[in-house]
């Protein structure tokens, strides 16, 4: 094998601790823009298309839906989406979410440790950017969508936080020890949903009120379920945080034939293991339940296959776009790599993809909502598909009109000015001596 096959070894856990000869050290702020990575932006601006196309099915209102939350009558044109959504969407994309958002932690603890932030206040600027995650999901729940994931990002990241100095080894054995959850949660997918707006007794969701009072119930309930979500989604974490204390990213041509290997092996696993569950999603047979929840769950772990198929296929594309670039202009040449209008615009989504991701929620409630417009009233997975690829392509153009301004998105800046302060006061660390 070829060195630009070979994966850029792991290093060591960052350190940050203090010594002897304080100097003035800030935390290290965001990213500027010359210096970010396009394939994390390009893979969560990706990610966002599918997590769009999985949330529209839960505003679908007065239907039966069977497994993958798709309604059991669906037309010709609803099973087409079924399938496609079935087979490279549906526990796909949330999957390579998380892998990324994982990857995103050890940029940032890469960065303080860089700047000579000691281990504890570089923990704690961690710790106060989850919890302020998590208060911005629980806003998100109780305002537009109960089917909110920041809280539970935010609760994963508390745990990333409180581990983000242990050794690949400790990782991987907390990884592998609750596979079992995660396994055990992804069954639940196979099984049949029922109506998603029954509510609760007395408790009308076709309503204003009765939505808002039953997204508060909602929030009760992800509130004391969201530590079991984080430690289902630790074992996917662990892969984004092995990956990001490997850079492979950072350095996509030394590590083409990892992503080659992953997007070969990983796309055709993710497909070939959603097929059973998505053939009883669209009615073309019928197993019992427990037969469903067997399937549910080999499409959650080919799903993971598929997220990292998808990972691949971001970093095989970003590593021929580096060497055509180098191979051009010369390897010494700096700076971000020439891509064209939409590799742009989807970067773009990405570097913005909290206020990308709230922007969906806050368009899809006014169409889709019973108590508004209620498109999705009686609607199928064709009509809200479609809304959800509209909705994508206008929160699109919102953060392309924000790069072209120079500007982050609203939620990032916000999370930013809880997270560091307004001016961060300098840090005293000491230099060895």
């Amino acid at each position: 094998m070829s060195p630009a096959s070979e994966p850029v070894p792991s290093p060591a856990p960052p350190e940050l601790r203090a010594d002897p000869a304080p100097v003035a050290v800030a935390y290290s702020g965001p990213t500027r823009s010359e210096e970010r990575m396009l394939a994390p932006d390009l893979a969560r601006g990706l990610a966002l298309l599918g997590i769009a196309l999985a949330n529209c099915v839960y505003y679908i209102g007065g239907r039966d839906l069977g497994p993958l939350a798709r309604p059991v009558d669906g037309t010709a044109g609803d099973r087409v989406v079924d399938v496609l959504v079935g087979l490279l969407v549906d526990n796909r994309a949330f999957p390579l979410f998380t892998i990324l958002f994982a990857y995103g932690f050890t940029v940032m603890i890469r960065r303080q440790a860089a700047r000579g932030v000691p281990y504890g206040r570089a923990r704690s600027l961690l710790l106060r950017r989850s919890l302020w995650l998590a208060v911005l999901g629980a806003a998100h729940v109780v305002l537009l969508f109960e089917g909110d994931i920041l809280l539970s990002y935010g609760c994963l990241g508390i745990v990333l936080a409180m581990l983000f100095a242990a050794r690949d080894t400790t990782l991987r054995v907390m990884g592998w020890s609750l596979a079992v959850v995660f396994v055990v949660t992804a069954g639940v997918d196979g099984l049949p949903q029922g109506s998603l707006d029954a509510g609760l007794p007395g408790l009308d969701p076709g309503t204003f009120l009765g939505a808002l009072l039953w997204r508060v119930v909602a929030l009760l309930a992800l509130v004391f379920g969201a530590p079991f979500v984080a430690a289902t989604f630790l074992p996917l974490a662990v892969i984004g945080t092995l990956l990001g204390r490997r850079q492979v990213l950072e350095h996509p041509v030394e590590n083409l034939g990892l992503f080659r290997r992953l997007t070969l092996v990983g796309l055709p696993a993710g497909v070939l293991g959603a097929v059973p569950l998505v053939l009883a999603a669209v009615q073309v047979w019928q197993p019992p339940w427990w037969a469903l929840y067997l399937l549910g769950i080999l499409h959650g772990v080919s799903g993971v296959a598929g997220a990292l198929g998808f990972f691949g296929a971001v970093g095989w594309f970003v590593a021929n776009r580096t060497r055509a670039s180098s191979a051009a202009t010369g390897p010494a040449t700096t700076g971000p790599l020439a891509t064209g209008p939409i590799v742009r615009a989807l970067a773009a989504v990405g570097r913005r993809s909290l206020t990308c991701y709230l922007l969906q929620s806050v368009l899809f409630v006014p169409l889709l909502a019973p108590w508004a417009l209620g498109l999705g009233v009686g609607a199928g997975t064709l009509r809200v598909s479609l809304i959800a690829v509209g909705v994508w392509l206008v929160t699109g153009v919102v953060a392309v009109s924000l790069a072209r301004a120079g500007r982050d998105g609203p939620a990032e800046s916000l999370l930013r000015r809880l997270s560091y302060g307004r001016r961060p006061e300098p840090l005293a660390v000491r230099l060895p001596g």
